[in-house]
């Protein structure tokens, strides 16, 4: 777009000189240079309204009015600049359908979109964004993502959903989103009766038609929201420019532009929308703390909740119409999956508090700074509706590993303040290993259940800070041999744990990089070796990665590995996509 076009102050804008019909359906033309028709009406074979189109004077009003149509232009601009990129490069588009595999009618629904014209249309056709998997492998991955990604981020009504996918009419940007999502937990006769050889082509292949429907802004600001805060639980095995920080970013824009917190405040929707929306608020916002938790030298975005509700068990979904609307795609949620939203967002909020209150007010004693915390560590169990003996379950164990995952950070910061006390910073200290000792044990019941793929991927990115964590003890030259020891047997377990994961997409990308450091640094206890590719995988994907890092001037100096202490979390949701130790150190990013 001529940036010419946009208005500072009062300078009086530059004629418009495209012709009607591209003013009309908003797109660049080059009637200015090649003369009428232009280039883009002479494609569509469009027959009249070869002018030019001139805008006349307008009252201050009218001037406001254009200004904020040409702000919602320049994001569309904006969008396209990232299509016509991947309309320049054309990649080859493999053929994922199998020979045997027909479009069911309801897939048939999806063939066009409406609110753009044929040559739009066309194009995504040939991205294949309208190839759906079949009726049964596409029923699979919408049971599967209601079944493990939704429980912990409820941003949509499920119901709703449901009946417009059995309809055909349901949001196609939304069901790709859930297609990516659910892609990470879908059993993999499923993802093979899709066509794809593995996770990670099944997840690049939804992702990228997702993108692309993002891209060309087809659905209204709520659907986009959706779709924003449901990628946000995305990591591709490969850096990309659309990781956790865009979509987040993306989301509270759109947010922004719903006027979401003022809707939240006043409640000035019907209460059917008004618990969608309080929903996506606590969503966000908990999104927000992980983003700053992965460097803690952010600044927050949603920091301010005054004057909205905490979230509760009246903004639920209620279930007495998913028998009639989904049989066979919609479980009923459990008592636990009803809560853990609830008492996440309560845990997102005691961790922003107890991490403000260790930046801003240095001076507090360690104690209380994670007293809030274990304040609301004490009510969990009796929260989530379990006995004493129910510490094997999915939605506990996620919770409690993000309780010490924040903990682990914020013990960390205040043992690099040096205004801290020598009696404080030992405190300090010991809450540390404490925590990584509580990671541990959650990290060996996940290893015994041999259910770490059915975790959120929050909780991924969980055991791998946690591995980092011992690393850093192993190689800290203060430590006592035995800390040393000790630490050298964890990171052993906790490979484990993460090799039995090697197919997720952020795993698959992470394990090359722990077995360089390991290997380098000698940290495997004798008679372990770096994990094998299993029967059947592609065995060079690890020499791929290793390559990539030397490539990437992966140089593990001494200096770099002893100093330890950085301001971020390893491995956060966002950390590979910055990845280089060169740079940014071995444990933060800066």
């Amino acid at each position: 777009m001529d940036t010419s076009t946009c208005r500072v102050g009062k300078r009086p804008r530059a004629v418009n000189k495209s012709c009607l019909p591209c003013r009309a359906r908003k797109v660049k033309c080059d009637a200015n240079v090649i003369g009428l028709p232009c280039s883009s009406c002479t494609s569509r074979q469009c027959t009249e309204g070869f002018i030019h189109s001139h805008p006349s004077r307008q009252s201050s009003i009218s001037d406001s009015q254009d200004d904020q149509s040409t702000r919602q232009q320049t994001e569309r601009d904006l969008l396209y600049l990232n299509i016509l990129g991947e309309a320049v490069k054309e990649p080859k588009r493999s053929s994922r359908r199998h020979p045997e595999e027909v479009l069911t009618p309801r897939n048939c629904l999806w063939t066009r979109l409406p609110q753009l014209d044929e040559v739009d249309n066309e194009y995504l056709l040939r991205k294949g964004v309208f190839d759906l998997p079949s009726q049964p492998c596409l029923d699979a991955l919408i049971k599967t993502y209601f079944e493990y990604v939704h429980p912990f981020a409820p941003v949509i009504n499920r119901v709703d959903f449901i009946r417009g996918y059995q309809s055909g009419d349901c949001s196609l940007l939304l069901l790709r989103t859930i297609l990516t999502a659910a892609s990470v937990h879908a059993p993999a006769d499923v993802l093979s009766a899709c066509g794809f050889a593995s996770r990670s082509d099944a997840q690049e292949s939804f992702f990228t038609t997702a993108r692309l429907l993002h891209d060309f802004a087809v659905e209204d600001d709520l659907l986009m929201l959706q779709g924003s805060i449901i990628l946000c639980m995305v990591i591709l095995d490969h850096p990309t420019e659309w990781d956790f920080g865009y979509w987040l970013h993306n989301a509270i824009r759109l947010a922004t532009r719903l006027d979401l917190r003022t809707v939240c405040i006043r409640e000035i929707k019907s209460r059917k929308i008004l618990k969608v929306y309080r929903r996506i608020w606590w969503a966000l916002y908990s999104l927000d703390v992980f983003h700053v938790y992965v460097n803690t030298r952010r600044m927050r975005l949603l920091e301010d909740a005054t004057g909205i509700k905490p979230r509760s068990d009246e903004d639920c979904e209620t279930d007495d119409d998913d028998s009639n609307a989904s049989p066979g795609l919609l479980s009923a949620l459990t008592l636990q999956q009803k809560m853990a939203p609830i008492i996440q967002s309560d845990l997102c909020r005691t961790a922003g508090e107890c991490l403000s209150t260790a930046i801003n007010k240095p001076q507090q004693s360690p104690r209380n700074v994670l007293q809030p915390m274990d304040t609301w560590r004490k009510s969990l169990i009796t929260r989530l509706h379990l006995d004493e003996n129910a510490g094997n379950d999915l939605c506990y164990l996620h919770i409690q590993a993000m309780s010490y995952r924040f903990e682990c950070i914020v013990c960390r910061l205040i043992l690099r303040q040096r205004s801290r006390s020598a009696d404080g910073k030992e405190w300090a200290k010991q809450r540390l290993r404490s925590a990584i000792l509580e990671l541990d044990t959650i990290a060996m019941r996940v290893l015994a259940s041999g259910t770490l793929q059915d975790f959120p991927i929050s909780f991924i990115t969980t055991i791998t800070a946690l591995l980092a964590l011992h690393i850093e003890f192993a190689l800290d030259p203060a430590e006592t041999d035995l800390v040393r020891s000790m630490s050298r047997i964890s990171i052993s377990q906790t490979m484990l744990v993460l090799t039995e994961g090697q197919e997720i997409p952020v795993l698959k990308r992470a394990l090359p990089i722990f077995e360089e450091i390991l290997t380098k640094k000698n940290l495997y206890v004798v008679g372990h070796a770096p994990p094998l590719p299993q029967q059947g995988q592609d065995a060079g994907v690890a020499d791929q990665r290793v390559g990539e890092l030397g490539d990437s001037g992966l140089q593990l100096g001494q200096g770099e590995m002893d100093s330890m202490l950085f301001d971020a979390d390893f491995l956060g949701l966002d950390f590979l996509d910055g990845w280089s130790v060169g740079q940014v150190g071995f444990l933060g990013q800066y």
